[in-house]
């Protein structure tokens, strides 16, 4: 996407200086965010009249422009989607000697000698060779790119009071990126596959770089900068190592956590275990930094925060309100919630990278908390600033009802502009993201859909066949590891999104959470001091019943429904 933009920037830039080229118009579709019919067009059941598809209208377009309004720039029809022998067959005469799209109608528009047709696609997995042997191929390497010149990019943006510290950030990067991605790749499980490891490892250095960039936005005002300027190194080197923590190795499950604590207090101590002294791509200069890494005290570097009004590591725990963990006597029981290390830092998680516009993507199974973490945050933030859109997905969820209800909730701003009312910002919540079934050639119509709209900045109008560009808003999403009827999502889309995992509570968090409401009803309903005693060893005996059935009965074709989870 970026080489093709940078293209037709490129070419606009040397016509304005007199070069003998012609600018660019880009017209991009998703042909999988349609159905067939919407795509191409189609006779009306009742009444038999043709309906122009959003192609055919943009085709025609892209055909005229030269002939109606004299215009002779390029025109690039874009088909951004997986293709698959279903809609690519109609384009068969456009790509060869013909060059003339036929439509269902009998319509034919011929294309005219200013344009091209480019079809961007992960793969060619399901592509016929009919398709294949009609076109030029360019195929970009994944490992040939690498993540360094994302850094390099990434480094620009930064508030100025931190350009001064440019080179100490790229040599943390170069020093512990390499290692980390290469120990989380061969030691830990990760709870997903983000696409082919090169991809995989871009996506969660581009998500160390979001989180960075969202823990010092509020440094590009210069009081605030200059009201931390002496702490600044402090900074910089601590809240990389929070950031690398929750992106580099954010995926990973609990046992594999243990692991990444001990590799990476090793590493920063100057100790690395064997085979990781340097790594490939590693270009960075090693330093003993036991000193800005938390102390262990039993604890994981997951299980700290850095505080930056006190410039030091603190527990995630010990950031929680004492009045937040008293529960009313008056409460409602299914609206209980009880602080625990994973609301603290999940809920930070979300509250920072929301502020700060970068999409999240929960990751982790049934019973973890996701959905109802993210909902108690959206429904807590203020109404005047603030508006929300929960959207379910299923199995038969379809592109068009994801649409119809992001569409339904957002204002018309101005011609093609949508969003939510003026000075207000949406967030959309989606859950169960990777449910929708498969097509019968791989692709997830929703997901291409919301894909659409994180690329390209809005989707088009069914009924007008123009784009409508959605502005102001965030989105966040939750889902459960690939299996048992979910799907593995397109690498293009969660390429977009910080991923973090849920992983299952552990027995502290357990016994607080049951403990604390076992107490909450035994002072309700009015018991003696002696019965509040019994609270620990009750939902203690449980807990071990609990972890024994989901040793013991494990699930068979005859028991499927064994599947234990809180």
């Amino acid at each position: 996407t970026s080489m093709y933009r940078t293209l037709a920037h490129a070419l606009g830039e040397m016509k304005s200086r007199g070069a003998k080229e012609e600018a660019v118009s880009c017209h991009v579709l998703n042909p999988k965010s349609i159905t067939m019919g919407q795509l191409y067009g189609q006779f009306d059941g009742v009444t038999h009249e043709w309906s122009d598809g959003i192609l055919a209208v943009t085709y025609r377009n892209a055909a005229q422009q030269e002939k109606l309004h004299n215009v002779p720039d390029r025109q690039w029809v874009l088909f951004d989607g997986p293709v698959d022998a279903i809609w690519i067959e109609n384009m068969n005469t456009v790509l060869d000697d013909n060059k003339k799209l036929c439509l269902m109608s009998g319509e034919m528009i011929a294309m005219s000698s200013a344009m091209s047709m480019i079809f961007e696609v992960q793969d060619l997995a399901v592509a016929s060779p009919a398709t294949v042997s009609r076109c030029g191929m360019v195929y970009v390497e994944p490992s040939q790119i690498g993540w360094e010149p994302l850094l390099t990019s990434w480094l620009t943006t930064l508030p100025p009071c931190l350009a001064t510290h440019a080179a100490k950030l790229r040599n943390l990067f170069g020093w512990l990126v390499p290692s980390c991605l290469r120990f989380c790749n061969k030691e830990c499980k990760s709870m997903l596959t983000v696409g082919i490891q090169p991809t995989d490892e871009t996506t969660r250095v581009r998500g160390l770089m979001q989180l960075m960039e969202a823990l010092v936005a509020h440094l590009h005002d210069e009081a605030a900068a200059a009201a931390v300027s002496k702490e600044l190194p402090l900074w910089i080197e601590n809240l990389f190592v929070f950031s690398l923590v929750w992106s580099i190795a954010g995926l990973i499950d609990a046992p594999s956590r243990r692991k990444f604590d001990e590799f990476f207090r090793a590493v920063c101590d100057g100790k690395p275990p064997r085979g990781y002294e340097k790594v490939d791509g590693h270009f960075g200069e090693a330093a003993s930094w036991a000193s800005f890494v938390p102390a262990t005290d039993g604890a994981t570097v997951f299980e700290y925060t850095f505080s930056r009004e006190a410039h030091k590591w603190v527990l995630w725990m010990d950031t929680i309100a004492k009045e937040d963990m008293v529960i009313p006597p008056n409460a409602e029981f299914s609206q209980i919630i009880i602080p625990t290390l994973d609301t603290a830092r999940y809920t930070f998680l979300l509250s920072t990278l929301l502020e700060h516009d970068k999409p999240l993507m929960y990751v982790g199974p049934t019973g973890t908390g996701k959905t109802l973490y993210v909902q108690k945050h959206l429904l807590s933030l203020p109404a005047e600033r603030w508006s929300s859109i929960f959207i379910n997905f299923s199995a038969q969820t379809s592109a068009n009802q994801s649409q119809d209800i992001v569409d339904g909730k957002l204002d018309k701003r101005k011609k093609g502009v949508f969003g939510p009312p003026v000075g207000k910002r949406t967030v959309i919540f989606v859950d169960d993201l990777n449910m929708p079934q498969l097509e019968t050639y791989g692709a997830q119509p929703p997901i291409e859909l919301l894909r659409q709209y994180m690329d390209h900045d809005g989707w088009f109008d069914r009924k007008e066949n123009t784009f409508r560009k959605l502005v102001d808003l965030s989105f966040v999403t939750a889902m459960g590891p690939p299996g048992g009827g979910r799907n593995p999502i397109t690498p293009r889309y969660m390429r977009h999104f910080s991923l973090i995992a849920y992983t299952p509570f552990d027995d502290s968090s357990m016994q607080r959470i049951f403990q604390s409401i076992f107490e909450w009803w035994f002072r309700k309903e009015q018991f003696g001091p002696e019965y509040l005693r019994l609270a620990a060893p009750i939902v203690a005996a449980t807990m071990d019943s609990y972890k024994a059935s989901m040793a013991n009965l494990l699930p068979t074709p005859s028991k499927s429904h064994y599947t234990f989870n809180l």
